[in-house]
């Protein structure tokens, strides 16, 4: 698959999002040039000061959690951080959203990359 492939299906599945359920939000930081999406538990490995909690270093590296807290920090206080709109399972061509997506905010498909997290080191826990 193709850098431009991957990228579209990318954004159709954000695309394809319900504008009700909000287990994960799908972004574009203009900064990095990156697309990256949230779940919705990323923001409880965080206290209210912004330091970590216990559990944080057992989902993600190091690295990971740096630039998490980041875009957490800047989601709503920073242009560069732009939404994907939520169109749900509608009839609409994802396809045409998409292009009119990167059209709209001047996103050049061959300067940007897919955030791919690199998780914590794996657990195995023994039941029983």
């Amino acid at each position: 698959m193709t850098t431009q492939e991957q990228v579209y299906n990318w954004l159709m599945e954000g695309l394809r999002q319900s504008s009700v359920k909000f287990s994960e939000v799908f972004y574009y930081d203009r900064r990095d040039k990156q697309f990256f999406s949230l779940l919705m538990s990323d923001y409880y490995l965080f206290d209210a000061k912004g330091g970590l909690t216990k559990e944080a270093a057992l989902v993600y590296s190091a690295n990971t959690l740096t630039l998490l807290f980041d875009r957490i920090r800047r989601i709503n206080i920073d242009n560069n951080i732009i939404a994907l709109p939520r169109l749900g399972d509608t009839k609409e061509d994802y396809l045409q959203q998409a292009d009119s997506f990167l059209n709209l905010n001047s996103i050049s498909i061959d300067e940007i990359t897919i955030w791919e997290v690199e998780a914590a080191t794996p657990i195995t826990l023994k039941l029983g």
